[in-house]
């Protein structure tokens, strides 16, 4: 399983690169020019990023004010102010759902590995690898960070969608459409 990690860490950082030029260069510059709109700040230099507080504000800039202003805020404004980790842990949440969501769609099954990635892995990283790190060190384990965590959502993606193919769903319940087939498929060559 390292293995195959690794070597879907380069097809799962070229596929990174690309939808990022795809998405938030090309498709949204194009709405921007067709629409007229002046302010085409979609995304900053997150490629610099030493912490991960500072990619997460600058990789996708429309959707990360989206979520300061109508998640973060209102939800400091509904607590006066007192659960900030919990504002920030619950702007997590629902940006790692409606992501699954989207691949659950895409992909046509359900497979939890972004939702563990952005719920788990972004919210610790978030805490600690905080803005007060400034070293280039820091944004060399940032990189380092984004080619694991991209190799590891390539490969078992790909290893649920080859269990899709070849395992047959046993029934129609609930939790056949909602449990990775991967985890009990035994399918043989």
């Amino acid at each position: 399983m390292v293995l195959a990690v690794f070597h879907s860490i380069l097809p799962g950082i070229m596929l990174l690169l690309l939808c990022f030029f795809a998405f938030l260069h090309c498709w949204l510059n194009l709405f921007g020019e067709l629409l007229r709109f002046a302010d085409r700040m979609f995304y900053k230099d997150w490629w610099n990023s030493t912490s991960f507080a500072n990619y997460y504000r600058t990789w996708n800039v429309v959707v990360h004010d989206w979520l300061y202003y109508y998640g973060y805020r209102d939800f400091l404004w509904l607590s006066n102010r007192r659960f900030r980790a919990a504002a920030m842990l619950s702007v997590f949440i629902v940006s790692a759902v409606v992501h699954e969501y989207a691949l659950a769609m895409g992909f046509g099954f359900f497979y939890p590995v972004m939702f563990l990635l952005f719920a788990v892995f972004g919210v610790a990283f978030n805490f600690t690898m905080n803005d007060k790190r400034q070293s280039p060190l820091f944004n060399v384990i940032m990189w380092a960070c984004l080619f694991l965590g991209q190799g590891v959502q390539v490969c078992l993606y790909c290893q649920e969608w080859y269990a899709q193919i070849h395992c047959p769903r046993t029934g129609d319940g609930f939790w056949e459409l909602v449990m990775p087939r991967s985890w009990s498929c035994s399918y043989q060559t």
